[in-house]
């Protein structure tokens, strides 16, 4: 049953989940990933749209975070506000994760809609990061 699972992940005196942490990984050098512009926003095919924000200070140059906040348009439309990691995965590979920075409003968002809505802007970021990479504007999203 999901709604137990999730139920779990919760951490009720923090007010923050605890591992709700989606990440893909994406086609980048690790060594450029210091390099990477990201764009403003960008828009999935399913309408989620991940607005970027501000760099989140961290020691290690190879480890980048940002602030950001995902919009689900609909009936009900909800917001969340997340951090966007762009890390190093291997050597011929970066990951790109999104992990809430607030507690999920429930009645707005479900998990089913948490994850959907995650993995969707993370597969047109990723689509896009490549696609600027090799010189294309092509993929699954919308980038601006």
């Amino acid at each position: 049953m999901l709604s137990s699972f999730t139920d779990d992940l919760i951490d009720e005196e923090a007010g923050q989940s605890t591992n709700w942490y989606v990440a893909r990984r994406v086609d980048l050098p690790a060594a450029e990933l210091p390099e990477v512009e990201l764009p403003s926003r960008v828009v999935a095919d399913n309408g989620v749209t991940l607005s970027i924000g501000r760099p989140i200070y961290v020691d290690d140059p190879s480890y980048r975070s940002f602030e950001a906040v995902l919009s689900y348009p609909g009936r009900v439309p909800a917001r969340l506000r997340v951090e966007l990691d762009l890390n190093p995965y291997s050597s011929e590979r970066g990951e790109l994760g999104l992990r809430p920075a607030q507690r999920l409003p429930r009645i707005l968002l479900s998990a089913q809609r948490y994850f959907d809505g995650a993995w969707s802007v993370l597969d047109a970021l990723a689509d896009d990061l490549v696609a600027r990479r090799s010189g294309t504007r092509q993929g699954a999203g919308q980038a601006a």
